[in-house]
């Protein structure tokens, strides 16, 4: 959970980050992701079981929503065999789509 009021509030100008945003949200498999990490944090593979899809294809989801900032690795954790464990839960946050403005370059972090 974000604890600087700023990490909860994300304005995007309708662009090519946005569009990413977008197509997260209409995607089902992501949905679920989100859905699922809003309850508990879950590793990769407890995910995968979770929602009976190949570890391939959740990772692509989790990567796509690390990456928009719409999940984020809570803790790490160590495997039997040595293996890192990535631990993710969905992040708190407010994103409000604007239209595009000549001289907002960059998405705004509030």
């Amino acid at each position: 959970m974000p604890d600087n009021p700023e990490e909860k509030l994300l304005i995007l100008q309708l662009s090519e980050d946005s569009r990413k945003i977008a197509r997260l949200l209409s995607s089902e498999t992501s949905i679920r992701i989100l859905k699922l990490l809003n309850k508990k944090s879950m590793s990769a593979g407890n995910l995968a079981d979770e929602l009976g899809v190949r570890l391939n294809t959740l990772k692509y989801n989790l990567d796509s929503l690390l990456e928009a900032g719409m999940i984020r690795v809570r803790h790490v954790k160590w495997s039997q065999k040595g293996r890192e464990i990535k631990i993710y839960e969905a992040s708190k946050k407010v994103i409000v789509f604007l239209p595009a403005k000549e001289n907002l370059e960059t998405p705004i972090l509030l």
